[in-house]
């Protein structure tokens, strides 16, 4: 266990050096390169690492919770960037396609989960990654409400 979540913290200093020292600078860096960067962490944001099954006895071995926030963060960290630059938009338009991609799978997959669990309830950690995506969700559409109607950063995002 202790191998595991040594494993983790170092997974998630190497997210958060991606964060601070390559994205931080995404005007610099290729778009394709942005583009696989934000596919990872799409992927990296999924709590559960190899098991589609809403039970999971050994949900312990196979969560990677610190490790998803991490990525998640930074997903909704980086659909936030405002400025003027094409670059830096370029960067927020990935983050918060990627963040409603992975928010979308997560409800989905929360309600079909559901379904199945009859009375059982859901795993902490999956019921954590729900209320997680819905303050997301809800960040993102406050941020849009607040953006001053000229501002082409949330236009693009207007429901």
């Amino acid at each position: 266990m202790e191998d595991f979540q040594r494993d983790e913290a170092i997974d998630c200093k190497v997210i958060q050096m991606i964060r601070d020292d390559i994205l931080s600078y995404s005007s610099t860096i290729p778009a394709d390169f942005v583009k696989q960067i934000m596919k990872l962490l799409n992927r990296g944001s999924i709590h559960s690492t190899s098991s589609d099954s809403f039970i999971d006895t050994d949900s312990s071995k196979k969560l990677r919770e610190e490790f998803a926030k991490t990525c998640f963060e930074t997903l909704l960290q980086f659909s936030f960037i405002n400025k003027s630059k094409g670059e830096e938009g370029g960067i927020t338009k990935m983050a918060v396609m990627s963040l409603l991609q992975r928010c979308q799978e997560v409800v989905r997959k929360h309600v079909d989960d559901e379904r199945l669990s009859g009375k059982c309830p859901l795993p902490r950690p999956r019921l954590a990654e729900m209320a997680s995506v819905l303050k997301a969700i809800t960040t993102l559409l406050r941020s849009q409400k607040q953006a001053p109607p000229g501002n082409g950063q949330f236009n693009m995002y207007r429901f």
